[in-house]
């Protein structure tokens, strides 16, 4: 299995930006992540009736516990809060759903990459990409600690790739730790890679679920049973009491942090962080 290795923003199917925008027509650029899920004719878009891949279906594809990921596993485990940790391996396996649910594939003039050296790169980008929310001795000590969440973080991965994967290439590390710095953030032209497209759409879906970016904008992408299990293997727990915390401390210490850019700046980010299941266990 291939898809692309890149989403180009100007093939994206403006329907679903022209959707978007009715709801919220200054953040535009909020959604290039969605536009570009949805960016080719190949592309099959599971509706929320559509058929997509259940939890049992995609962990046989999990890297959980192969020996060249575990190394990331443990030290996100180590540094990253407990319910935070818990959120990148619900990434994850979003992301999972979305590679096996109709990623967009074989867009002419994009490079491919294959199923499993693109499931490398978000396993690692997904489990390593909040370790900036670290309140560790390691993490509030490291010299990147002032620096936005999102770079602080993405430097201490990369430190650790070094030391613990040396099997990755530069080209993979450059891949994975770009992704994490740039996660929570979007433009309206060019061009970003899958594992970036991957992991901003998962994380910002798990934050804030389908109305993430006005009301049902993730519907076409994830299927409510897919979502439901998922969540049930890796319960909410208190990650909305945890990620408030983190956040409110991340906007007061650091003024001028990436997410201070998101539509409805602090305030309106801190209202849309659910607490509740995504999707009613009773559903």
């Amino acid at each position: 299995m291939r898809v692309d290795s890149a989403a180009l923003t100007n093939q994206v199917r403006l329907h679903l930006l022209n959707r978007l925008t009715r709801w919220c027509p200054i953040a535009k650029g909020v959604y290039i992540c969605i536009q570009a899920a949805l960016s080719c004719n190949s592309t099959r878009c599971p509706s929320p009736k559509h058929s997509t891949p259940t939890f049992q279906a995609i962990s046989p594809r999990s890297l959980h516990w192969q020996n060249s990921s575990q190394t990331s596993f443990e030290y996100a485990k180590k540094i990253t809060p407990h319910e935070g940790f818990i959120h990148s391996i619900r990434c994850y396996y979003f992301s999972l759903a979305l590679l096996q649910g109709g990623f967009p594939s074989e867009t002419p003039g994009v490079p491919q990459i294959t199923f499993e050296e693109l499931n490398r790169r978000i396993y690692h980008t997904c489990i390593l990409h909040d370790l900036g929310w670290s309140q560790t001795a390691e993490g509030r000590s490291h010299p990147a600690h002032a620096m936005t969440f999102e770079l602080h973080g993405g430097i201490m991965a990369y430190e650790h790739l070094h030391a613990a994967a040396p099997d990755l290439s530069a080209q993979q590390v450059g891949d994975i730790v770009q992704s994490i710095m740039l996660h929570t953030s979007a433009w309206p032209s060019g061009m970003s890679s899958s594992t970036k497209t991957l992991i901003s759409l998962s994380a910002f879906f798990d934050v804030c679920g389908y109305d993430a970016f006005g009301p049902g904008s993730y519907d076409p992408l994830f299927n409510r049973k897919t979502v439901q299990e998922i969540e049930k293997e890796y319960p909410r727990g208190n990650f909305a009491v945890e990620g408030n915390e983190m956040l409110e401390r991340e906007f007061t210490e650091k003024p001028d942090c990436l997410l201070s850019h998101a539509p409805g700046g602090r305030e309106g980010f801190l209202k849309a962080i659910r607490a509740q299941a995504i999707v009613p266990v009773d559903e």
